[in-house]
């Protein structure tokens, strides 16, 4: 299958250089590895939530914290997925994004960057606290909600209505508990990795049945993203009779993400 209606868009150009980075932030410089031409251990999770940190607050002036052990994503991917948000959407109702983890990075930089209302949700009660202190923290809470799901996905947690656009980066690891106890790379806690059985698609296939079906809520714009086309393409065969769609591809650095965007009515 050829994906029709494509965008490609690089990562790197919502970033920054660690040379310019270490010129604001002289302090990690005793976390380098090598100097000409700066390097850090990227493999070292507490390196890349570090640098993550000082992404967000020098790009965004975003402060982001979370407990040990949780998620501070990758700054430039979700850039790029709130400047598609911002892009697609029009209407003035409020977006909603599902799983803002204990970073609540997605609602923040809708908030500060587009000054967007969001509505977000989320089940681990720990992220959740993390969530709202970030949120405060970043003077962000007129336009910032946050819903605790108990494991309602939409049905019954959100309030009855019509919303802009659904965001979620979903978990897409399947029930392989290994995949918490890796020691190199990003690393999270399980309601942050842990997507399901099939393949990690289970919360999503769920996520976008109740978005396509649901008589309580309705959203303009659905939107999800996913690590590789295989996942785009199960989505695509699952509800290709109801979907009109577009994927961007996000390119940082040798990894790739896939943002599908469904316009929905």
């Amino acid at each position: 299958m050829k994906f029709e209606n494509y965008s490609i868009i690089e990562a790197k150009y919502y970033g920054k250089k660690f040379s310019d980075l270490l010129k604001k932030f002289p302090e990690l410089n005793e976390f380098l590895i090598s100097k000409d031409p700066p390097k850090f251990d990227l493999g070292d999770p507490r390196i890349l939530s570090l640098l993550n940190q000082y992404l967000y607050k020098d790009i965004l002036q975003l402060k982001v914290t979370v407990p040990e052990g949780y998620l501070i994503p990758a700054l430039g991917i979700r850039h790029v997925y709130c400047d598609i948000i911002d892009d697609i959407t029009e209407s003035e109702e409020p977006l909603v994004e599902i799983g803002t983890g204990a970073s609540a990075v997605l609602a923040m930089i809708l908030a500060k960057k587009y000054k967007r209302k969001i509505l977000a949700t989320e089940i681990n009660e720990t992220s959740i606290k993390s969530a709202y202190k970030n949120v405060k923290d970043n003077n962000l809470s007129e336009l910032i909600s946050i819903l605790q799901s108990r494991g309602e996905i939409l049905t019954n947690l959100l309030p009855e209505g019509n919303y802009s656009t659904l965001l979620c980066y979903p978990p897409i690891y399947d029930n392989d508990q290994t995949k918490l106890w890796k020691k190199r790379g990003w690393k999270g806690v399980e309601s942050e990795m842990i997507g399901g059985t099939t393949n990690g698609m289970d919360f999503t296939l769920k996520l976008l049945d109740e978005a396509l079906n649901s008589d309580e809520v309705k959203f303009r714009n659905i939107t999800v993203m996913f690590m590789n086309e295989e996942q785009i393409r199960q989505i695509l065969a699952k509800f290709q009779n109801r979907l009109k769609s577009k994927i961007f591809q996000i390119n940082a650095g040798t990894r790739k993400r896939f943002v599908l965007w469904i316009q929905n009515y």
